[in-house]
């Protein structure tokens, strides 16, 4: 089916049993997906049952709840820089090839220091050893990912993961893959209404819809993602939840997994038609 597989994240908010959703993923037609990760977790079972599925299992995205500690002094930093090696570990353990990281978590947070990029030197540095590509997400505070890969990006290990929503609604709508495009190694895509308020940057605004239930410019996506040759698996990050006090996922809530995972394929395949 065309130029580029096909991936999505198992994460979208239905809590049933891995099992089924593994399922749910692979009947729709998907070829890969990524999961999340917890410190002492059976990443084997995991990486056996998506394998038994005929799926690829594309990538891991690392813990973000306390990442801002990398940046700042204390023992806590160096906590979370060992469980982010230890889920690089565990990547190459499986072989997945790509660990998404967040460079930071926090709207009111605008100062890397020289500190988080030490401890984000030791990541790279065992991401180098164990050939996991780090796949930095823009997220809020750009300044943060700007940081990592003016310092870092040297490295063969560090790369770049696009999240569409996030560049809507974080990063004020500008192109991040004119800036980091080049080192692109995921994709997180992922439709959104924009900001609510042009002024404020909130997690609130975060949607990860359906492609086509927001007012992203797919084929502008598509255009950007051609411009920079990438070749690799399409991956999508979506959810049947709404955030608070908002409604823009209720249809989705309806739906069983099953129907969730096929109404994305079929966006998905939508999506990557209009590539070249």
């Amino acid at each position: 089916m065309g130029k580029y597989k096909l991936g999505i994240g198992l994460g979208m908010g239905y809590g049933q049993p891995n099992e089924r959703v593994v399922k749910a993923v692979a009947a729709a037609g998907f070829d890969a997906c990524f999961t999340g990760w917890v410190e002492g977790g059976d990443v084997e079972g995991w990486a056996n049952g998506i394998a038994r599925a005929g799926l690829i299992y594309q990538s891991i995205h690392a813990p973000f709840g306390k990442v801002d500690k990398m940046w700042e002094e204390g023992d806590e930093g160096d906590a979370v820089t060992d469980m982010l090696i230890a889920c690089v570990n565990d990547c190459a353990k499986v072989d997945v090839p790509v660990m998404v990281v967040h460079p930071i978590i926090g709207m009111d947070k605008h100062d890397p220091t020289d500190l988080g990029i030490a401890r984000f030197a030791r990541l790279v540095e065992a991401a180098e050893k164990d050939g996991v590509k780090l796949g930095f997400e823009n997220v809020e505070g750009a300044e943060y990912l700007a940081k990592i890969m003016q310092t870092l990006g040297h490295s063969s290990a560090v790369g770049f993961c696009w999240d569409t929503g996030h560049e809507m609604c974080y990063n004020f709508s500008a192109d991040m893959m004119a800036l980091y495009g080049d080192k692109l190694v995921a994709t997180h895509f992922n439709d959104n209404l924009g900001m609510a308020d042009s002024n404020e940057v909130t997690w609130l605004d975060d949607l990860h819809l359906l492609p086509f239930d927001g007012i992203a410019d797919w084929a502008g996506i598509m255009a950007r993602i051609d411009r920079h040759g990438y070749a690799g698996i399409l991956t999508f990050e979506l959810t049947c939840k709404n955030k608070p006090n908002k409604h823009t996922h209720d249809a989705y809530a309806a739906w069983t997994v099953e129907t969730f995972a096929a109404q994305a394929y079929a966006r998905a395949v939508k999506v990557a038609a209009l590539g070249k």
